[in-house]
């Protein structure tokens, strides 16, 4: 039964990992593609939803360092001793090269995301959600101000 855990918390650590990058892509191009039309409405519905959209991303780089661990414990007995016992040693390595590379790439484009966002809305003067929300608390604890 745990190996069948271990290898279902490296199957979902390894999809994390291209979720992140895909994830990253994917609401990158959609906020160049919303930048391109120029229509305020446009961005404002993107920049409003850009707060959900990062769920998306957090979720999976959170499920990276967490299964992340539980992988490094077990690395030896269920990756290294396959690896070595099969002469694939090289693969396993191009396969961790590759998943830092992975989460390196969707790390970098989850901050150029970001302030693509923050420059998007300084643009067309909007405001994030935080930050009508804080207003409209401010408003309603000292109205006269």
């Amino acid at each position: 039964m745990l190996n069948i855990i271990i290898m279902l918390n490296n199957y979902f650590h390894d999809l994390a990992t291209a979720l992140l990058m895909t994830s990253g892509v994917v609401v990158y191009y959609l906020a160049k593609a919303a930048e391109d039309t120029n229509d305020q409405a446009v961005i404002k519905y993107f920049t409003d939803s850009y707060r959900r959209l990062t769920i998306l991303g957090r979720g999976a780089f959170v499920w990276i360092i967490v299964a992340g661990v539980f992988r490094l414990i077990n690395f030896q007995e269920f990756e290294w001793a396959q690896a070595v016992g099969k002469n694939m040693v090289p693969v396993l390595i191009m396969k961790h090269v590759l998943i830092f590379s992975l989460v390196g790439g969707g790390l970098y484009f989850w901050r150029k995301l970001n302030q693509k966002v923050i420059k998007l809305r300084q643009t067309y003067g909007l405001e994030s959600d935080a930050t009508s929300k804080e207003a409209d608390l401010t408003k309603r604890v000292a109205p006269n101000q």
